[in-house]
């Protein structure tokens, strides 16, 4: 698979999910989670290993990201206090800055 900058981010904020503990073994897709960010299923934390990175690869592979991404701010709320999770924080920043920026335009919008 080649390269890409996403790609890239995506690896970063796998290896610092692992850094922190939230990930372990592959990072396999939970399903029957449909609540926004896992909200009532699963922690925040498990659903950015287990969900939103597959998820994140996947349309990243195929070339269909959303038009926005506000996972940073939702990772604020949940890793508050948590000063190990500072890189990885700047990390998801990182990456909705990216898709924002791009605003789905190198991809089909969601629920096209």
């Amino acid at each position: 698979m080649q390269s890409s900058p996403l790609g890239d981010l995506l690896d970063a904020i796998e290896v610092e999910l692992r850094r922190l503990g939230y990930l372990v073994g592959n990072p396999a897709s939970i399903t029957g989670v449909s609540s926004a960010f896992g909200y009532g299923h699963i922690a925040f934390e498990q659903w950015l290993g287990q969900v939103f990175l597959p998820n994140a690869r996947a349309a990243v592979a195929a070339n269909d990201l959303p038009k926005s991404s506000q996972v940073a701010a939702v990772a604020v709320r949940n890793l508050d206090g948590v000063e190990e999770a500072d890189a990885l924080l700047g990390l998801l920043g990182s990456f909705d800055a990216k898709i924002n920026q791009m605003g789905g335009a190198s991809g089909i919008p969601r629920g096209a």
